[in-house]
């Protein structure tokens, strides 16, 4: 298990949800509203995410997760896989 599948592995299903939501370009409002949640609860898994992935802002985020993508570790598509199946049981 690489780095990047273990860190995947430490965020909660709704922090998972919530990076897809950031890494499809959402604001913090359209996530609330998508997930029906408070914009500060989007807030707090936002930097519960930082923090577990030991990045500051989402600029970093981006990179994290794209440059872990084009590595080829699959991080991405770890993330997309987990949520499918978390929505699909």
């Amino acid at each position: 298990m690489t780095k990047s599948e273990e860190t995947l592995d430490k965020l909660s299903e709704r922090e998972r949800q919530v990076l897809i939501e950031i890494l499809d370009g959402k604001p913090n409002k359209i996530i609330a509203n998508n997930l029906f949640i408070t914009e500060r609860t989007v807030k707090y898994h936002c930097t519960n995410i930082y923090e577990k992935l030991k990045i500051a802002n989402r600029r970093q985020l981006f990179t994290h997760c794209y440059s872990n993508l084009y590595q080829g570790t699959g991080f991405l598509n770890k993330i997309m896989c987990q949520n499918i199946t978390t929505h699909e049981e």
